[in-house]
C-alpha cells in the first residue's frame, strides 16, 4: 500500500518563478477610419518593479508593405517610439491606466504571466500574438574594426619579405612629451593600418582622421624626411552600403594624400600585404 504521506515528506518542493507579473498587447491601428489593427509589441509589468517592459517587432518592414508608400517602417518605428515614452511617463503599476499618447496605438490587457527569463517569455508572446507580419530578426557579422585588420594583416606580412619589427599592432611609441599608436615602422617612415568595413561610413571617417593625425605628428617629432603612410582595408562592396563607404573612403583618402600622406587602399588583405611590402623596401 503507498504511503502518501510519507510521499509527501519527500517530495522536492518546484522552484518558484523568478518573474511574475501581467501582461497585454500593443494593437496598431494605421488607418483610424478602419478597424484593422496589429499586434505590434508586448507589454509586461512585473511584480515589485516600477518600471514597464515593452517588446516591439524587431522589423516592421512586412507590416509596411501592407501599405505601400502609405506606411513607412519608419513611420511605425517612429510611431511605437513615441507610444513607449507616454507609456512610460504615464506608468502607474498597472495597465489599466497607460497613456499611448496616440489614437493609433491601444493596450489590450492579457492576464498573468511567470517566467525565469522575461526577454524570451516577451519575444515569445509578442511572436504568437503577431503572426504573419512577425520577422525574425537579422543577424549582423562581427564588425571588421581595426583589431580585425590588425590580426588579418599580421597573418598576411609573416607569409612574406618583412621583418617582424615592422608591424606590432596596439604598438605605443614615446616621442618627447606625446604617446602616439604607430603599428608599423620601416626605420625611415610610420604608418598604421585602418579598417573601413565598418556599419557606418562616420567611424570610418574618425579612425582614418585619428590615425593621420598618430602618423603625421610622429614624423614631425621624429623629423624623418620620408612621407608617412595610412594602409586601408577596403569594404568588398557586395552590398550597395559596403559601395557606398568604399567610394566615400576612396574620396576621403584622396584628400588624404593631398595632404602629404601616402595611402594604400585595397578590398583584399593580400593584395594590401603587397604594398605593405613595397613601402616597408623602398
Amino acid at each position: 500500500m503507498i504511503n502518501y504521506a510519507e510521499l509527501l515528506k519527500r517530495a522536492t518542493p518546484a522552484p518558484e518563478p523568478l518573474i511574475c507579473g501581467h501582461w497585454g498587447i500593443l494593437f496598431l491601428r494605421p488607418d483610424l477610419g478602419s478597424q484593422q489593427e496589429f499586434a505590434v509589441g508586448v507589454i509586461a509589468t512585473i511584480e515589485n518593479d516600477e518600471t514597464p517592459h515593452l517588446k516591439w517587432l524587431p522589423s516592421f518592414s512586412r507590416l509596411s508593405s501592407l501599405y505601400g508608400d502609405a506606411l513607412t517602417s519608419t513611420d511605425v518605428s517612429g510611431l511605437t517610439i513615441g507610444s513607449e515614452l507616454a507609456i512610460r511617463s504615464s506608468f502607474t503599476r498597472s495597465l489599466s491606466h497607460f497613456d499611448c499618447g496616440t489614437p493609433h496605438v491601444r493596450i489590450e490587457q492579457c492576464g498573468y504571466f511567470s517566467t525565469d527569463d522575461l526577454e524570451k517569455e516577451l519575444t515569445r508572446l509578442l511572436k504568437r500574438q503577431s503572426g504573419a507580419i512577425w520577422q525574425e530578426p537579422q543577424t549582423k557579422e562581427a564588425t571588421m574594426d581595426d583589431d580585425w585588420a590588425y590580426s588579418t594583416m599580421l597573418r598576411e606580412l609573416s607569409a612574406i619579405n618583412v621583418g617582424s619589427s615592422l608591424f606590432v599592432p596596439h604598438r605605443s611609441l614615446t616621442i618627447e612629451n606625446k604617446t602616439l599608436s604607430i603599428a608599423m615602422d620601416s626605420g625611415k617612415s610610420y604608418a598604421n593600418i585602418v579598417s573601413a568595413r565598418y556599419a557606418s561610413y562616420s567611424t570610418v571617417e574618425r579612425h582614418i582622421y585619428t590615425s593621420m593625425l598618430q602618423v603625421t605628428t610622429a614624423h614631425r617629432l621624429s623629423k624623418r624626411n620620408s612621407q608617412p603612410a595610412l594602409f586601408v582595408v577596403l569594404p568588398d562592396a557586395r552590398t550597395s552600403i559596403d559601395a557606398m563607404i568604399s567610394r566615400k573612403t576612396a574620396e576621403l583618402l584622396g584628400e588624404v594624400e593631398d595632404s602629404g600622406i601616402l595611402q594604400f587602399c585595397e578590398p583584399s588583405p593580400g593584395d594590401l600585404a603587397s604594398r605593405v611590402e613595397l613601402w616597408a623596401n623602398a
